[in-house]
């Protein structure tokens, strides 16, 4: 690749991770959601999802007291995991990709109509998370109210799971965002 193709690749890159952290939801995950998160001083969190704009959400928590594994499917992303404590796989499978760890938390942000877009794979995300999840861990879904259902609304989540609040976040939380579509944080915990 010529040194300018890869220098204007390189720049918008860089370009689009600063858009992608500046937005409203962004910016609440890293001031609000992941300090809330890392209060509670899990033992296993497991973030889903890896991308340039969340290698460094790992730092919110205590690296003595959480281990904070993280997962993609796309194996170049493994890049912006969290090191040996990253795995790449699909997260409808979860519960063997983490053979052996159960999780105090799974955070899944933006994988519901991004890649997780059938109810079949609805249902398969949700049936692992719970079985990765120990009794009582808690499991939050972002989406964006333009591109999927309401999983309050999913009877495979509401079987699973109760909608409830996490500490001092409520158990729902919109920010609006691009071009005004919501984007919407649910907090649910396992029912056991």
């Amino acid at each position: 690749m010529p040194i300018v193709t890869q220098t204007k690749s390189i720049v918008s890159a860089i370009k689009f991770n600063w858009q992608v952290q500046s937005l409203p939801d962004r910016v609440y995950l890293r001031q609000v959601m992941l300090p809330a998160m890392a209060r509670m001083k899990p033992a296993n969190v497991l973030l889903a999802g890896t991308r340039r704009y969340t290698r460094r959400y790992p730092e919110a928590f205590d690296r003595q007291m959480t281990a904070v594994w993280t997962i993609d499917f796309d194996r170049s992303a493994a890049r912006f995991g969290n090191g040996q404590l990253h795995r790449t796989g699909d997260i409808c499978e979860v519960d063997r990709v983490f053979r052996g760890v159960r999780f105090d938390m799974i955070h899944i942000n933006g994988l519901l109509g991004f890649g997780v877009d059938t109810p079949e794979s609805v249902r398969d995300m949700i049936t692992a998370c719970h079985q990765a999840l120990l009794p009582s861990g808690h499991l939050m879904l972002g989406w964006d109210a333009d591109r999927t259902p309401d999983p309050t609304h999913n009877e495979d989540i509401t079987l699973r799971f109760e909608h409830t609040g996490f500490l001092d976040a409520p158990a729902r939380h919109n920010v609006t965002g691009i071009e005004g579509h919501d984007h919407v944080f649910d907090w649910f915990r396992r029912d056991d």
